[in-house]
């Protein structure tokens, strides 16, 4: 019968060192995870992953994901540690993006003569959540 490794602790100032696309560490339910490859791939998007580099990033994870994905989906070698709670600060924890100001109307310089003012909206993606 195999026997689990204990996962070395890590302080989140070491995680936060692993903070580009080539380097891309992230902290999900404690855990550091190395995503570097993974992000490439990720369903939703390279940015998602990547934006969230050197961080943790469990409260954006949760609504989305099962709690055990990454135990599933990743090889036992990509989970880098145990991350000590004691030492996530605020800056360490990663924030939803911001959502973008509504789009300002562009009014369209038309003749006179022809008698209409044309608002023109630009078209806005929808968020997918």
């Amino acid at each position: 019968m195999a026997t689990a490794t204990a996962l070395p602790t890590l302080s989140m100032d070491d995680v936060a060192k692993h903070n580009t696309k080539e380097d891309c560490w992230v902290v999900l339910y404690g855990k550091a995870y190395d995503l570097t490859k993974f992000g490439r791939v990720h369903p939703g998007g390279a940015n998602l992953i990547y934006d969230n580099a050197g961080k943790d990033a469990t409260a954006l994870f949760d609504p989305i994901h099962p709690k055990d994905i990454m135990d599933k989906l990743l090889k036992p070698s990509l989970t880098m540690g145990a991350v000590d709670p004691a030492t996530i600060k605020e800056e360490h924890i990663a924030k939803p993006p911001e959502k973008n100001a509504p789009a300002t109307k562009k009014k369209v310089a038309v003749p006179k003569e022809a008698g209409l003012e044309l608002e023109i909206e630009e078209f806005v993606k929808p968020p997918l959540a």
